[in-house]
């Protein structure tokens, strides 16, 4: 494997761009809350340990412990991203787990760090780049749930010796993996700051500049990777930066969750990109339902930005790649957390035993990767086109796209914004359908995989007067009579394709 370089605004893997596609493996050394269906009760790894040493008793939560970290990601699992085409993964790592803090002293935790070299071997096996996200930094980064912070604070901004541990952090990270190809790069910090702690946005850029500094001393080959601030979604830390002042291989990131999946959206991102003439990556997306990622993850491409699906694997939900059910005594466990009922031990090592043992039953969702990838059997929402020809007037309907020439409608009727927030990947409602409006001679078309293609089905309410013609990888269509509403495109990957 070559080591990843920027080139500009692309990333390259050796004399060949390289278009980023792939799975945050969160939930594995940083288990969150909601990926247990535990929520807001039980939301941190600090907390969630705390939970079963309460219940379960010390012994039983060292062993819950290693028997989790032991299965949750395997072998299996990168093996599955890889054979959907995926080039990477983005693993999430938790400081307090990986290293050991003794006053000033920083070292691994030699059991923290195996896991990581175990990853990177599957990885290196299986041919895909692993990148080090740091998740959870000494005192927090956010003050959230989601940096296994201990007082709800950011204290990695509010005390000098949490960054200078990050930064010795850093460079035992990367005196240990600088030789390494397969890592692809270094995400320095996950989500600073939301905008409630912005008190202290002005220490992000220093903290970033002195991380590069001392990183480049020992690793002038691995990218290095920037994220903005309030989940990843501001770039205004990055006003005061000067195209070309952080030296090569550096890389911007942002977040998105629950908005428009349009070009308009992403643009604050692309100008900043191309101001410092900087690589783009979509770090983290997800949460959402298939016909979200069906629009946005293409436009991804079409646009040149890196992108990886967050995330990877959760408990008993319709929108992630790979699954585990559910306990079946689980909601106990829920209601005990709420004060409604009393657990014993044995019962809740027999809840927590038959939670490990569903962590080994992975289920595969494939269609979530049709989804990102446009891949057959899937349907595709006709407002996800990726290109158009249009005579047409545009009229009044959806708040979406509004760069676009095309009319977008809502089924029903109404006109305003789109809500795109299906965070438990349910459809979207009825009143959220949206319908394109063609007139005579007017054209729209669709990024499509064309492996498997296979027969094409559109729901229309006038299929009849619609021509569709391929051209290379875009499906397009074009309305032959007065008037055609389309709702979606069905692809079916039979084995006889026939339009």
């Amino acid at each position: 494997m070559n080591y990843l370089h920027t080139q500009g605004q692309q990333i390259f893997c050796g004399n060949q761009p390289l278009q980023l596609r792939g799975m945050g493996l969160g939930g594995w050394l940083l288990p969150e809350g909601y990926m247990w269906k535990l929520y807001t009760k039980c939301d941190r790894p600090r907390r969630m340990e705390a939970l079963i040493q309460t219940i379960c008793g010390a012994e039983y939560a060292e062993s819950f412990w290693t028997r989790y970290y032991d299965s949750y990601i395997t072998e299996e699992d990168i093996a599955w991203i890889a054979a959907q085409g995926l080039n990477s993964v983005r693993l999430a790592l938790n400081a307090r787990h990986l290293f050991r803090v003794e006053g000033n002293a920083v070292s691994f935790d030699q059991r923290g760090v195996s896991y990581v070299d175990r990853c990177l071997r599957w990885c290196k096996k299986y041919r895909i780049y692993l990148f080090l996200d740091m998740h959870a930094a000494p005192g927090g980064q956010t003050g959230q749930n989601i940096d296994d912070s201990e007082r709800d604070m950011p204290e990695l901004f509010m005390e000098q010796c949490n960054q200078d541990i990050l930064i010795e952090m850093w460079r035992l990270l990367a005196g240990r993996y600088h030789t390494e190809p397969a890592i692809g790069g270094y995400d320095l910090l996950n989500e600073p700051l939301p905008k409630w702690n912005n008190e202290y946005n002005s220490r992000l850029l220093p903290l970033y500049r002195k991380l590069i500094q001392e990183i480049r001393l020992i690793d002038q080959q691995h990218i290095i990777i920037l994220e903005g601030l309030h989940w990843a979604t501001d770039f205004s830390a990055f006003d005061m930066l000067s195209p070309g002042e952080l030296g090569d291989n550096i890389v911007l990131q942002f977040h998105k969750y629950w908005s428009d999946p349009d070009e308009e959206s992403l643009a604050p991102f692309l100008t900043v990109s191309r101001r410092l003439n900087l690589p783009l990556w979509m770090g983290e997306g997800g949460e959402n339902n298939l016909e979200w990622y069906t629009y946005i993850f293409p436009l991804y491409e079409r646009l040149g930005i890196g992108w990886c699906f967050w995330c990877y694997k959760k408990m008993s939900v319709p929108n992630s790649p790979a699954t585990f059910e559910e306990p079946a005594e689980w909601q106990r466990l829920i209601d005990y957390i709420d004060g409604k009922n009393i657990l014993s031990q044995w019962e809740a090592r027999e809840i927590f035993d038959a939670f490990l043992d569903g962590i080994n039953s992975t289920e595969y969702h494939p269609e979530v990767i049709h989804a990102l990838l446009r891949r057959a059997p899937l349907t595709i929402p006709a407002a996800a086109f990726d290109a158009e020809m249009i005579q047409s007037q545009r009229i009044r309907g959806a708040v979406f796209r509004m760069n676009s020439k095309a009319t977008i409608l809502f089924a029903d009727g109404h006109c305003g914004p789109v809500d795109w927030r299906r965070y438990g990947g349910e459809p979207q409602p009825e009143e959220q359908k949206l319908l394109v409006r063609l007139r005579r001679g007017d054209r729209i078309a669709y990024q499509i995989d064309r492996k498997e293609l296979g027969a094409i089905r559109v729901c229309a309410d006038h299929p009849d007067i619609l021509h569709l013609q391929q051209d290379g990888n875009l499906l397009w269509l074009c309305c032959e009579g007065d008037s055609i509403s389309i709702e979606s495109i069905r692809l079916l990957g039979e084995e006889t394709p026939h339009v």
